[in-house]
């Protein structure tokens, strides 16, 4: 319902009860233009949810699939501008990495770690607005975000708060971070909050939970 209140079209998957993962469906693609990159989950038990996402997209996108040794999550993949950020962590492999650079060849992708206690890059870092990324201000330190984008940086406590969902000037945020909305509106986005405590129990993020294209 929040994403229907951007005036887009939604797609919904019926629940799969034998995948409690299954609406965590970022991680099962990655899209750019009109293909999408069917990820090979990091978590094995995961992958039995992608034949659902894959007959979704395939309305509409050609599909690509990726091959062993690589393990990516689409939670670990973000794109800023013409280039991509690849977060290397416990569900994305350098061979996932790779992967990532042949499907959007011949954009940049740049590698950066992951906290082993961050489940995805996106769990900490996504974009509001072009050329603008948000990170708490104690991980994600060596220099990577900096050298593509301008970084906002807040507080560690409300970490969880730099996952949001850009429409333009509008963005879909958890609610409860009231220090990083602050910084949000003084940059003038207008935020439309979302309550996610249930979600973030099971560790999801906004982003998680739709693949948009």
């Amino acid at each position: 319902a929040a994403l229907r209140g951007f005036d887009i079209d939604v797609t919904e998957l019926v629940p799969d009860e034998e995948h409690p993962d299954c609406i965590f469906v970022e991680d099962l693609a990655v899209v750019l233009d009109d293909r999408a990159l069917l990820t090979r989950s990091g978590h094995a038990a995961r992958r039995g949810e992608q034949p659902a996402v894959a007959a979704a997209l395939g309305n509409d996108l050609d599909l690509v699939e990726m091959e062993m040794p690589g393990t990516l999550d689409g939670g670990d993949v973000l794109r800023i501008g013409d280039c991509f950020v690849v977060g290397l962590s416990t569900r994305t492999n350098l061979a996932g990495a790779q992967a990532l650079r042949d499907f959007v060849a011949p954009r940049t992708v740049y590698e950066i770690a992951i906290p082993d206690d961050q489940l995805h890059l996106k769990s900490i870092c996504t974009s509001p607005g072009e050329g603008i990324l948000l990170a708490p201000e104690h991980v994600l330190l060596d220099g990577t975000l900096e050298s593509v984008a301008e970084v906002i940086r807040v507080p560690a406590t409300e970490t969880y708060g730099c996952n949001v969902i850009a429409f333009g000037n509008e963005l879909l945020v958890a609610a409860g971070y009231p220090k990083t909305h602050r910084i949000r509106e003084q940059r003038g986005f207008q935020l439309r909050p979302l309550e996610m405590s249930q979600i973030r129990a099971a560790d999801g993020s906004l982003t998680c939970l739709s693949i948009v294209y």
